[in-house]
């Protein structure tokens, strides 16, 4: 069930971020570098009113899959049903924030001028609407995630992710401006709200509407409390540099930044997509008393991800500064490569939290992954805001760096052996220290190779081809389980028969 929600859960992910990446060229062609910049400004100013969220849905995922997997059909409306009127109100009062705060923004934080600024408060406004509504469907989508039904979610997420950047490109094209991608983007998040409404009838599970009593909004409260932390650390973190870089170096330094960022996010995005699912299966097996079980897990899913990860932060050093040439121009590899290979490296590193920390959620200590969270977001924002005045795009990169070093590896030695069931030693023996050590072998392998290669697109195929073949070989000798490489060729034999 695990390797199925991961592979459901990735390809929720994977389409979307594909799509995305397409429409980046077209944005900027049509809206112009600095207009594209904007776009990102508007969603960063939208996305940081999420520091309102107190992490309900994170709560829910926890409490949901453990009352279903108790048989308790009563808290499991109860439970849902609190998480939908926060969310409703969350909507609504952010909604009205931005609306109202939008011309302060624009005009003292920003500094836009007319009629660069006019433009920019409309579309603010209307990705007011936009907030509200991305609240109520992100909640939306727990209910299938806490069932461990990740095939529906995932079907919501690719098909509307695919279909709002396929409307900003075409509003974009057809010359609406950033006002008008804005609406493309809410118009779509509307469709997608009344699409999981008829979701959530399909799964056949009862829900009719029921107050929560006191205990479970205590419960559930009490926990999100904790979780708050996290998530606020978490929008802080994925809006702050955008914002700080926008107010001090512009918006045009904004569009180099974000266009390398969002490659980096959108690849290792994809691996915390395939190891998430192992939040509400913790949680499941907790209320079940079979913590047993999830050690191997842990250990298992540990290697895979890093190892992946390991990959694709190789295939962006041999071929990011060609893809780079190819997808949005000669113009953005020079000071786009090395901001692009020192922040999928930062997100590699802090990826190495990420199975952690929800494990220790899931057994009940949201307060220790919400403080390093936290402190991570207090210590990058400081040292963002200081490299980016003194080093532009490519300090605060390597800022990002500096700042997942220290915190992922003060995280790791803490809470393995106290909240999370494996010993710091078992972990990097056979979770991360099998992984990294094949990756770094091979790689230091491959790197020289680079150079050796015909310059050009010819040689970077010739190079990844070679790669992805000598790490899919040594994935499959060294890396995953005796047992699993024999149930593989097994398969493999009785398909051939």
């Amino acid at each position: 069930m695990l390797i199925r929600n991961s592979l459901w859960n990735i390809s929720g992910s994977a389409l979307p971020a594909i799509a995305s990446l397409l429409s980046v060229p077209f944005l900027i062609s049509a809206l112009g570098a600095e207009g594209f910049g904007l776009v990102t400004l508007v969603g960063s100013v939208v996305g940081y009113f999420s520091v309102l969220d107190v992490n309900f849905s994170a709560g829910a995922i926890k409490f949901l899959a453990q009352h279903h997997a108790a048989g308790d059909r009563l808290r499991f409306a109860e439970t849902f049903w609190f998480g939908a009127c926060f969310y409703l109100g969350l909507g609504m009062v952010g909604a009205l924030g931005i609306f109202f705060t939008g011309d302060w923004v624009v005009q003292s934080v920003f500094h836009l001028t007319a009629p660069t600024s006019d433009s920019a408060l409309i579309a603010l406004h209307i990705g007011a609407l936009g907030f509200a509504l991305t609240q109520i469907q992100s909640y939306l989508l727990v209910v299938p995630q806490s069932l461990q039904r990740y095939d529906v979610s995932a079907k919501s997420e690719a098909v509307f992710g695919m279909l709002v950047n396929l409307a900003s490109v075409l509003a974009a094209l057809a010359g609406l401006g950033i006002s008008g991608v804005i609406t493309a983007r809410v118009g779509v998040a509307f469709l997608n709200v009344v699409y999981l409404l008829f979701m959530l009838r399909g799964l056949k599970i009862d829900l009719k509407p029921l107050w929560p009593r006191a205990d479970v909004r205590r419960q559930l409260s009490h926990f999100s409390a904790y979780a708050y932390l996290s998530k606020l650390a978490s929008t802080l973190h994925q809006h702050a540099d955008k914002l700080i870089i926008g107010a001090l170096a512009g918006p045009l330094a904004l569009t180099y930044y974000t266009v390398q960022a969002t490659l980096a996010s959108r690849i290792l995005g994809l691996t915390f997509r395939l190891s998430s699912v192992i939040y509400p299966m913790a949680s499941a097996l907790a209320a079940a008393q079979r913590i047993q079980e999830l050690r191997p897990i842990y250990l298992g899913a540990t290697r895979y991800i890093t190892y992946i990860n390991l990959i694709a932060l190789g295939m962006i050093v041999l071929a990011g500064d060609e893809f780079l040439h190819h997808w949005v121009g000669e113009e953005f590899v020079a000071t786009g490569y090395p901001v692009l290979v020192l922040m999928t490296l930062a997100l590699l590193v802090d990826s190495l939290t990420n199975i952690p920390s929800m494990v220790n959620d899931a057994l009940g200590h949201p307060a220790i992954s919400g403080r390093f969270s936290l402190a991570r977001c207090v210590i990058g924002v400081s040292l963002v805001t200081l490299a980016t005045y003194y080093g532009n795009i490519l300090g605060a990169a390597i800022a990002h760096l500096a700042t997942a070093l220290v915190m992922s590896a003060g995280f790791l030695y803490f809470v393995h052996g106290r909240t999370v069931p494996v010993s710091l030693q078992d972990l990097l023996r056979q979770g991360l220290g099998r992984s990294i050590g094949v990756g770094l072998l091979l790689f230091g392998i491959l790197f020289p190779l680079k150079w050796l290669m015909p310059a050009g697109l010819l040689g970077t195929v010739l190079i990844v081809s070679s790669a992805l073949l000598m790490l899919t070989l040594a994935g499959f000798s060294f890396i995953i389980s005796v047992d699993e490489r024999c149930a593989f060729l097994a398969l493999a034999r009785r398909r051939r028969l």
